[in-house]
């Protein structure tokens, strides 16, 4: 799985939550183990995500370019299920490769053929976009919360989409649509909700039930998409319908909270649907079962 997404966009975050909340939470929900497959991913787990994240309680420092961080690695993990059948119950394996790219990356000749490597063989790509990039989102936030996002930055590779049709150009070998699964999810979504209607999807937490729910999975995806078109970004939505054949869009906040300065918020991290966009893979992967009602 590549996760892509322009600087500031949450990636380090994002993998340091999911990977905790598959080793804790999300993991006993799905009655699941994730095994790292190399001490290079322990390693880096532990000095790079948990101990600054979970143990000091600091904000992670932005994905550095591949450009001046030769030595970043790829997260390898062995994530298995058991799943119960009403013959038998069995195991199913799906290796999961956490490679964080650098929107800045993509166009650097310097890296480009290591990211085209893995961006290739990456079975689903996961697209982070930080909502607060959006103008339309930014006219809907607290005085508070305007307040700590900073400015918006002028730089191209902050733009959503030109950092999706970079990475689209780069996989297409052929016309027509690319088959590769892709979501997209708006991180930080909690900065946003105080302003969404009172009955939008994205104000109900995920039921775990160790199953996709996809009466709430259409619901999420179809209020993104309306939110897109609301904030002025609903090209984004259209072009990923020209250009994928599978894809979904999601609403995730890491944190939880709006952090404080460089540190964690007071109430710690407290994820708000971070294991959307894995869950909904491992649906399309059939390694998950689908449910309505």
């Amino acid at each position: 799985m590549a996760l892509v997404g322009a600087k500031g966009s949450g990636k380090s975050t994002y993998i340091a939550v999911l990977l905790h909340e598959l080793m804790n939470r999300v993991g006993a929900e799905l009655d699941a183990s994730l095994t790292p497959c190399d001490d290079r991913t322990i390693e880096r787990y532990r000095q790079e995500f948990a101990r600054p994240l979970y143990g000091e309680h600091r904000l992670l420092r932005a994905t550095q370019s591949a450009v001046t961080d030769l030595n970043r690695d790829p997260l390898v993990y062995l994530l298995t299920r058991t799943i119960r059948g009403r013959l038998r119950t069995r195991a199913e394996s799906l290796t999961l490769v956490l490679f964080d790219t650098a929107g800045e990356d993509l166009r650097s000749r310097d890296v480009s053929e290591l990211h085209l490597r893995y961006l290739r063989a990456a079975d689903a790509i996961v697209f982070l976009v930080d909502p607060l990039e959006l103008p339309g989102a930014r006219a809907a936030l607290n005085g508070t919360a305007l307040a700590r996002s900073g400015g918006l930055d002028d730089d191209p590779d902050s733009d959503p989409l030109n950092v999706i049709a970079r990475v689209t150009e780069l996989l297409r070998r052929t016309g027509g649509p690319l088959k590769v699964p892709v979501a997209v999810a708006l991180s930080k979504i909690d900065a946003l909700r105080p302003s969404l209607a009172r009955q939008s999807a994205l104000h109900r937490a995920r039921r775990p039930s160790g199953a996709l729910d996809l009466d709430d999975r259409e619901a999420v995806h179809e209020q993104v998409l309306a939110l897109l078109e609301e904030w002025q970004a609903g090209m984004v939505g259209r072009y990923l319908r020209q250009n994928y054949t599978d894809f979904a869009l999601f609403g995730l906040s890491a944190l939880g909270a709006v952090p404080e300065a460089e540190s964690v918020g007071a109430g710690g991290v407290r994820p708000y649907r971070v294991e959307d966009p894995l869950l909904w893979l491992l649906y399309r992967f059939k390694m998950l079962d689908g449910v309505r009602g």
